[in-house]
Protein backbone atom coordinates (compact mmCIF):
# COMPACT_ATOMS: atom_id res chain seq x y z
CA UNK A 1 0.00 0.00 0.00
CA UNK A 2 3.40 2.37 0.06
CA UNK A 3 2.35 3.48 -3.66
CA UNK A 4 -1.27 4.76 -2.80
CA UNK A 5 -0.19 8.04 -3.28
CA UNK A 6 1.82 7.34 -6.24
CA UNK A 7 1.57 10.64 -9.19
CA UNK A 8 -0.43 8.98 -11.71
CA UNK A 9 0.82 10.82 -14.05
CA UNK A 10 4.32 9.32 -13.29
CA UNK A 11 5.37 7.74 -16.14
CA UNK A 12 9.08 6.83 -15.09
CA UNK A 13 7.85 3.05 -14.98
CA UNK A 14 6.39 2.52 -18.38
CA UNK A 15 9.81 4.51 -19.70
CA UNK A 16 11.51 1.58 -21.11
CA UNK A 17 8.03 0.05 -22.59
CA UNK A 18 7.95 -0.11 -26.42
CA UNK A 19 4.65 2.40 -26.98
CA UNK A 20 3.74 1.90 -30.68
CA UNK A 21 0.70 1.28 -32.32
CA UNK A 22 1.51 -2.62 -32.53
CA UNK A 23 2.53 -2.62 -28.78
CA UNK A 24 -1.06 -1.15 -28.02
CA UNK A 25 -3.10 -2.98 -29.89
CA UNK A 26 -1.40 -6.22 -28.70
CA UNK A 27 -1.86 -5.02 -25.04
CA UNK A 28 -5.56 -4.36 -25.49
CA UNK A 29 -5.99 -7.17 -27.50
CA UNK A 30 -5.08 -9.31 -24.61
CA UNK A 31 -7.26 -7.19 -22.13
CA UNK A 32 -10.14 -7.92 -23.96
CA UNK A 33 -9.30 -11.47 -24.71
CA UNK A 34 -9.02 -11.86 -20.63
CA UNK A 35 -11.23 -14.16 -18.58
CA UNK A 36 -14.62 -12.27 -17.85
CA UNK A 37 -14.59 -13.83 -14.63
CA UNK A 38 -11.27 -13.04 -13.59
CA UNK A 39 -12.07 -9.49 -13.97
CA UNK A 40 -15.17 -9.78 -11.46
CA UNK A 41 -13.60 -11.83 -9.02
CA UNK A 42 -11.35 -8.70 -7.98
CA UNK A 43 -14.50 -5.88 -7.15
CA UNK A 44 -12.46 -3.01 -6.69
CA UNK A 45 -11.20 -1.80 -10.32
CA UNK A 46 -8.36 0.35 -8.89
CA UNK A 47 -6.99 -3.28 -7.09
CA UNK A 48 -7.27 -5.05 -10.12
CA UNK A 49 -5.41 -2.90 -12.33
CA UNK A 50 -2.57 -2.42 -9.61
CA UNK A 51 -2.67 -6.37 -9.93
CA UNK A 52 -2.23 -6.40 -13.82
CA UNK A 53 -0.18 -3.17 -14.11
CA UNK A 54 2.70 -5.83 -15.60
CA UNK A 55 0.68 -7.36 -17.93
CA UNK A 56 -1.24 -4.19 -19.40
CA UNK A 57 1.09 -0.98 -18.49
CA UNK A 58 -0.89 1.70 -20.79
CA UNK A 59 -4.02 0.33 -19.71
CA UNK A 60 -3.29 0.64 -16.22
CA UNK A 61 -2.10 3.96 -16.49
CA UNK A 62 -4.82 5.35 -18.51
CA UNK A 63 -7.21 3.68 -15.19
CA UNK A 64 -5.06 5.55 -13.12
CA UNK A 65 -5.81 9.04 -14.58
CA UNK A 66 -9.09 8.27 -14.95
CA UNK A 67 -9.75 6.74 -11.67
CA UNK A 68 -7.55 9.41 -9.95
CA UNK A 69 -9.15 11.69 -6.97
CA UNK A 70 -8.91 14.96 -7.56
CA UNK A 71 -6.27 16.87 -4.55
CA UNK A 72 -8.82 20.24 -4.44
CA UNK A 73 -12.46 20.63 -4.23
CA UNK A 74 -11.97 23.02 -7.06
CA UNK A 75 -13.42 20.44 -9.50
CA UNK A 76 -16.43 19.89 -7.05
CA UNK A 77 -16.91 23.47 -7.17
CA UNK A 78 -17.14 24.22 -10.39
CA UNK A 79 -19.58 21.15 -10.79
CA UNK A 80 -22.00 22.81 -8.65
CA UNK A 81 -21.29 25.77 -10.79
CA UNK A 82 -22.17 24.29 -14.13
CA UNK A 83 -25.19 22.52 -11.87
CA UNK A 84 -26.02 25.76 -11.27
CA UNK A 85 -26.17 26.59 -14.72
CA UNK A 86 -27.76 23.91 -16.18
CA UNK A 87 -30.80 24.24 -14.03
CA UNK A 88 -31.91 27.65 -14.91
CA UNK A 89 -35.48 29.02 -14.78
CA UNK A 90 -36.32 27.87 -18.48
CA UNK A 91 -34.73 24.12 -17.92
CA UNK A 92 -36.00 23.60 -13.75
CA UNK A 93 -38.24 20.78 -14.97
CA UNK A 94 -35.38 18.30 -16.04
CA UNK A 95 -35.24 15.30 -14.40
CA UNK A 96 -32.33 14.67 -12.06
CA UNK A 97 -31.25 11.68 -14.41
CA UNK A 98 -31.21 14.18 -17.30
CA UNK A 99 -29.35 16.70 -15.10
CA UNK A 100 -27.12 14.15 -14.27
CA UNK A 101 -26.50 13.26 -17.99
CA UNK A 102 -25.41 16.80 -18.89
CA UNK A 103 -23.18 17.42 -16.05
CA UNK A 104 -21.25 13.95 -16.80
CA UNK A 105 -20.86 14.87 -20.60
CA UNK A 106 -19.64 18.69 -19.98
CA UNK A 107 -16.32 18.30 -18.80
CA UNK A 108 -15.39 15.30 -21.45
CA UNK A 109 -16.55 17.73 -24.16
CA UNK A 110 -14.43 20.48 -22.55
CA UNK A 111 -11.61 18.00 -22.40
CA UNK A 112 -11.41 16.69 -25.79
CA UNK A 113 -11.69 20.43 -27.11
CA UNK A 114 -8.86 20.95 -25.67
CA UNK A 115 -6.71 17.67 -25.98
CA UNK A 116 -8.01 16.81 -29.75
CA UNK A 117 -4.88 13.98 -29.82
CA UNK A 118 -5.89 12.02 -26.30
CA UNK A 119 -7.61 8.92 -27.87
CA UNK A 120 -4.88 8.67 -30.48
CA UNK A 121 -2.21 9.00 -28.31
CA UNK A 122 -3.88 6.68 -25.87
CA UNK A 123 -5.74 4.36 -27.46
CA UNK A 124 -5.41 4.91 -31.23
CA UNK A 125 -6.57 1.05 -32.10
CA UNK A 126 -10.07 2.00 -30.86
CA UNK A 127 -10.55 5.10 -33.66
Amino acid sequence: MEDQFVDPDDQSNIDTLSTTTTFRNEELDKYVKINIEDIHKIPNPLHFWKLYQQKFPCLSLLARRLFSIPVTSAAVERSFSAAGIAVTEHHSSLDPQTLNDILFVRPFKTFLNENKTFFLNVMPCCL
